[in-house]
């Protein structure tokens, strides 16, 4: 039986193994949609968007690809940035892992959808500070979290993952030290397939 530190260690081999399965199997119901328009709603026309854990593209950076935004994508699988590379060649697609986020650009908006909770809990508080960096004044974040404080696997093509979130109360606390003043989190958004969102805006240094 595997630790919960085992499981952690083997994220990135996962996904490079189960790229494609994987993609084959991601829901196209783009549930998502509903968050990424507010999202969106939020960005200037044709701003620039930084997608942390984009893994094979669909149906996220297709959609911000499609609304004119100028996409950068960053994942810690060469195996999924492939499949992204090979199916939307004009954005631009880097491996890194987003611990080590080190970019040149300020983006206006930066989104991790399903990949943020793949860090250990003070891994987190440290990539907030790196997405702060790399947001312009008025940047948007949205994220997806859990709904409190804690560890637990998910499952990729059946092998566990590992998944951890800080309170809600944590993650409002953070943010507004390092210069957010919009923060909205709904937990378990049923119209979301129960995901748990974390939205929130700069609006100035």
């Amino acid at each position: 039986m595997q630790n919960l530190d085992e499981i952690y260690h083997q994220t990135i081999q996962i996904y490079d193994r189960h790229a494609h399965a994987y993609d084959q199997h991601r829901s196209r119901k783009f549930f998502e949609k509903k968050w990424l328009d507010k999202f969106i709603a939020s960005l200037p026309p044709q701003g620039r968007v930084l997608d942390v854990g984009c893994g094979a593209g669909e149906p996220i950076a297709k959609y911000l690809l499609q609304c004119g935004f100028q996409l950068t994508g960053v994942d810690a699988s060469s195996k999924m940035l492939e499949i992204s590379r090979s199916r939307f060649p004009t954005a631009t697609w880097i491996k890194m892992d987003m611990r080590e986020l080190n970019l040149e650009t300020k983006f206006d908006g930066i989104i991790a959808w399903d990949s943020f909770f793949h860090l250990k809990p003070q891994e987190q508080r440290e990539v907030l500070i790196l997405f702060a960096k790399h947001l312009s004044s008025q940047g948007s974040l949205l994220l997806t979290v859990g709904n409190e404080f804690g560890e637990t696997t998910g499952y990729v093509e059946g092998e566990p993952v590992y998944h951890s979130s800080l309170s809600p109360e944590e993650y409002k606390t953070i943010l507004k030290t390092i210069g957010f003043k919009k923060i909205e989190i709904v937990l378990e958004d049923e119209s979301c397939d129960f995901h748990s969102l974390l939205l929130a805006r700069k609006e100035g240094d």
